[in-house]
């Protein structure tokens, strides 16, 4: 099987304009990443997950291919889906990094188990 290549292991465009897709991109495979990461260990199919969502199987498959842009209200569903809390601290740090894995790396955004 061949490995994925990861938008952050790229080297960065030069121009504003390619950096800023680029930088969207990063996001979206994040997003990807997290949504499969966050369903594989709550032992949940697609199918199942877009039950729990109150969608259909095809739009976590887009989700987890990179097709859809992440939203707070799909984040928050995906939280609950799995029964975890979804927490976003806000400050200079998520203004500066808009990468979903590192604002969960330097704590700023964290998909946990609900209390």
């Amino acid at each position: 099987m061949t490995s994925r290549t990861n938008w952050n292991d790229l080297p960065k465009p030069d121009s504003d304009e390619a950096r800023a897709a680029h930088d969207d991109e990063a996001r979206i495979s994040e997003f990807r990443e997290l949504v499969h990461r966050l369903r594989t260990e709550a032992g949940l199919t697609q199918a199942d997950l877009a039950q729990r969502m109150g969608t259909t199987q095809s739009a976590i498959a887009r989700m987890e291919a990179g097709g859809t842009r992440p939203t707070l209200e799909t984040l928050e569903r995906l939280a609950t889906a799995i029964g975890q809390e979804l927490v976003v601290g806000v400050g200079t740090q998520l203004s500066q990094n808009r990468s979903i894995a590192k604002l969960v790396r330097q704590g700023h955004a964290v998909v946990r188990k609900a209390s």
